[in-house]
């Protein structure tokens, strides 16, 4: 399908660069005439004038019917308008007069249009030639009706000669123009199926993402949840056994596998949650709704949440850099993409120097950095720490989905910001956040 439609717009472009090139053609043959009935006035031969006058609108005429795209009849219509004129111009002013150079152009007129069919083609120059060498024998030796001078005669032949030349310049440009043309249109149409190819290949590679999160998401949702429903199911048996063995259970007991329980319901509610918003993300359905921020007092206010939280004497510092300013964010997928990140700071730093919050106000951004000094993480590992479910292998016996980081940096990016991550293993990490402050 795909070859007829590019075979019938190659047809089409051949048909109208032919089109151009023959109005061209015959405009500025009308023109022509119109110099050559003048001229005949002046040398008194009556007969030329009617003809060129008549040929002056007649050409017009050819160049309208191959606008409105009639091809095969204004041609021949105009080949025997063409061939009138030499057999006349030979038979009253002489075959002096060198009218049998506008052959030339009759020829050049078939090739431009390649989608003559091969036996019209063979026909047209078959009559082409015969007329040729018909006007010229029976030309050759013929005196004219009327007595020319041959001074004139010669400027009558320059004139042909030029003019002949100018009508071929002039079909070359229209040739060319519609070539450009032609060519422009091309390459727009380049440009469209270049971008129609690029958006496919983001669907595809969408397709392809989400198809791998699917496959992901079944490993490792089976893993998560395997572990709580496990705890969950021996819990229960173990409360079976207690409502089972008649004797009275001590509360202290029932509170201590209760809370297994709900504890474990916790861990796979917040899976989900984070499921669900992977899912929102993914089908860009997160909404947007900044607000003109006081970030200083924003990520006081989080740092002492969790500063309030820790009971194991540990804390986040907080530091300020630069003269503070208001910047228009999203507050909820602020806090969010922060309150993990610290968390992070705090999970994977146990027992180390206590984790910094850095606010750093430049003139044309803010940086919002999170470093800690844990774990860190494996160099080899760092391109795909944002990938979902991605754990890195120094975390296995740390708790975690791997859905945090993803989530957190697409937050981010919907609040037209940036993450970057900078660590070294074995002395910590430290996550930048970028804001530019031209955002609106």
């Amino acid at each position: 399908m795909i070859k007829v439609i590019d075979k019938e717009e190659h047809s089409e472009r051949n048909k109208s660069r032919f089109i151009n090139s023959m109005i061209g053609a015959c405009v500025s043959t009308a023109f022509l005439h119109l110099l050559l009935a003048i001229f005949y006035y002046f040398i008194d031969v009556p007969e030329m004038l009617i003809y060129a006058v008549l040929s002056f609108f007649l050409f017009l005429a050819w160049g309208y019917l191959f606008k409105i795209k009639w091809l095969k009849t204004p041609f021949a219509l105009g080949s025997i308008n063409a061939v009138a004129g030499i057999i006349l111009a030979n038979y009253f002013i002489g075959e002096e007069s060198n009218f049998n150079i506008y052959f030339i152009v009759l020829l050049t007129a078939l090739f431009l249009y390649p989608d003559w069919k091969a036996s019209h083609r063979l026909f047209y120059m078959i009559i082409l030639s015969f007329a040729y060498f018909i006007v010229y024998y029976i030309f050759l030796d013929f005196k004219a009706i009327y007595p020319i001078n041959s001074q004139i005669l010669q400027s009558i032949g320059m004139l042909n000669s030029f003019s002949t030349a100018a009508i071929m310049v002039v079909i070359l440009l229209f040739l060319n123009s519609s070539i450009l043309k032609m060519q422009t249109d091309l390459e727009n149409k380049n440009k469209a199926l270049k971008y129609k190819a690029d958006e496919l290949d983001d669907s595809l590679n969408k397709e392809k993402e989400l198809g791998q999160l699917k496959s992901t998401f079944v490993s490792t949702a089976s893993h998560q949840f395997r572990t709580p429903l496990a705890v969950i199911q021996a819990n229960v048996q173990l409360l079976e056994m207690f409502n089972a063995s008649g004797k009275k259970i001590e509360p202290e007991k029932y509170k201590k596998v209760s809370g297994r329980i709900t504890e474990e319901i916790a861990k796979m509610t917040g899976l989900m949650d984070d499921v669900l918003l992977l899912g929102k993300i993914t089908a860009e359905k997160v909404q947007y709704d900044p607000e003109d921020i006081a970030l200083v007092e924003f990520c006081e206010k989080l740092a002492n949440e969790f500063n309030d939280l820790k009971t194991d004497g540990s804390h986040l510092n907080f530091v300020i850099k630069g003269e503070p300013y208001n910047v228009a964010l999203d507050p909820k997928l602020l806090t969010h993409s922060l309150s993990n990140l610290i968390s992070n700071a705090f999970k994977y730093s146990v027992g180390k120097k206590n984790p910094d919050l850095t606010i750093h106000f430049k003139p044309n951004e803010i940086v919002v950095s999170i470093k800690d000094y844990g774990i860190g993480i494996p160099e080899d590992e760092l391109p795909k720490l944002f990938q979902p479910f991605f754990r890195a292998k120094n975390v296995t016996e740390i708790k975690g989905t791997g859905l945090g980081l993803s989530i957190a940096k697409d937050y981010i990016e919907v609040n037209k910001g940036q993450i970057a991550v900078k660590s070294t293993l074995g002395e910590g990490s430290c996550f930048e956040i970028i804001f530019k402050t031209n955002i609106f």
